[in-house]
């Protein structure tokens, strides 16, 4: 009966070990990947600064559109500076701290960007490049072919 005891505590203890190892590896690759898409957020910020700012020299230094393409161009800028210095665990606190600070908010922007993926995720399924025929019209099946093409 001891024997029993003793093995079932050291399955107990291998599979807690076994848990902790699997949520420090997921915790692990998440922390990576995160990384990944910050720097990539990054350098499509840089891109879009650079772009209002070359879009800035297409108009005069005095003109309004100028000033407004220098605005944006600065922002996006600061922006990309903030993700470039803020480590990926100080921008999760951020948005916990958002999230609870501002409950419907979140969940409302959480919402649209999912909404946003979805669509982004739907219009890249490949068929973009398949040409629709009438034979591929769900509603056009009851009428002959006179019918159809009126």
């Amino acid at each position: 009966m001891a024997n029993t005891d003793n093995t079932l505590e050291t399955a107990k203890e291998r599979a807690s070990e076994m848990a902790a190892d699997a949520r420090d590896t997921a915790t692990a690759s998440a922390k990576e990947e995160a990384e990944k898409a910050r720097a990539q957020a990054v350098d499509e910020a840089d891109d879009a600064a650079s772009a209002a700012h070359a879009a800035e020299r297409e108009f005069d230094d005095d003109s309004l559109q100028a000033a407004a393409l220098r605005q944006i161009g600065a922002q996006i800028s600061g922006i990309a500076d903030q993700l470039r210095d803020k480590p990926v665990d100080a921008m999760v606190d951020d948005v916990a701290l958002f999230a609870r600070r501002n409950p419907l908010l979140f969940l409302g922007g959480a919402a649209i960007a999912g909404f946003a993926a979805a669509r982004f995720l739907k219009s890249g399924n490949g068929s973009s490049g398949r040409s629709h025929s009438v034979s591929d019209d769900p509603w056009a099946g009851h009428l002959s072919d006179a019918e159809r093409y009126q």
